[in-house]
């Protein structure tokens, strides 16, 4: 068995084959900083994006979806809410990619019996980070998809139907009026009476007591 002999290489290093290895590795030991720095622009866009969001959601939601025919009100439910829960997970992917969620100290030894070296190391953790920014990036895509639809499905839902009427009830020179308002100017006010064709006319100087009722009865 013959021993192990280096062999030399056919001609030394040029001067651009040692500024292309200079200049890779000052790529290899920048690009965890700047696939970081990237992640760091998403997470801060990202977390405007959802406060922004929730502020409005929190604020006008509750009008928004208020008398929304059942199926349409859950619809919006798990759209919106799904977007929202979606964003978030984007948020957390994103500081994964930013921050790293590796616990511990890595040894030089550990490096070296993984990765064989720091370059490689360092090229790695790039990757992962890299990785990670491009999955958060297409779930905030779906999570604005999923947002979109709510808001667009609130514009489609049909108005509220089977709403129940509102009734004023006027007490006016020892008689009680109820009826629907048609109108209040003039010094009058004109109600339209459950079972009359003419609308009953009340001088505002008659009117001892106004208010809204559910009903006539």
């Amino acid at each position: 068995m013959s021993a192990y002999r280096t062999r030399r290489p056919a001609r030394a290093p040029s001067a651009s084959d040692i500024a292309e290895r200079d200049a890779f590795a000052a790529l290899t030991a920048a690009s965890t900083t700047s696939v970081r720095a990237s992640a760091e622009a998403w997470r801060n866009g990202l977390t405007a994006f959802l406060t922004l969001v929730t502020t409005g959601v929190i604020i006008k939601g509750r009008d928004t979806a208020a008398g929304l025919p059942a199926p349409w009100l859950v619809a919006v439910t798990v759209l919106i809410g799904g977007g929202l829960l979606t964003a978030v997970i984007g948020l957390w992917l994103t500081l994964a990619a930013q921050a790293g969620t590796r616990p511990g100290a890595v040894t030089l030894h550990d490096i070296h019996r993984r990765y064989n070296s720091v370059a490689a190391y360092q090229v790695a953790v790039a990757n992962q980070a890299a990785r990670r920014l491009r999955i958060a990036q297409g779930v905030v895509a779906a999570a604005l998809a999923l947002l979109i639809g709510g808001v667009v499905t609130t514009w489609w839902a049909p108005p509220p139907s089977g709403g129940k009427t509102a009734y004023v009830r006027v007490n006016h020179q020892g008689k009680s009026s109820c009826g629907t308002l048609r109108s209040a100017d003039g010094g009058r006010i004109r109600l339209r009476m459950p079972g009359r064709h003419e609308l009953l006319t009340v001088p505002f100087g008659t009117v001892t007591n106004f208010k809204i009722v559910t009903s006539c009865r």
